[in-house]
């Protein structure tokens, strides 16, 4: 509704179609903060999984040295 429009200029009342697009933004922009936030999420725990794997085969094998 405001594309095209200059600052201080009138905008009206939005039509119908622009009233449902409208309120139809809003929750998908919400929706797309949370995936991201959820994407972040599982990408640091992808990290941290793979960090403390490399900590027990790091630890296996100072085992099996000490054992030699």
């Amino acid at each position: 509704m405001l594309e095209g429009k200059k600052p201080g200029e009138k905008i009206g009342k939005p039509t119908a179609e622009q009233a449902e697009i409208g309120r139809l933004r809003r929750p998908l922009e919400v929706s797309e903060r949370k995936l991201a936030r959820t994407e972040a999420a599982l990408s640091i725990m992808e990290k941290a999984r793979q960090l403390l794997e490399d900590i027990s085969e790091s630890a296996e094998q100072q085992t099996w040295y000490r054992k030699r």
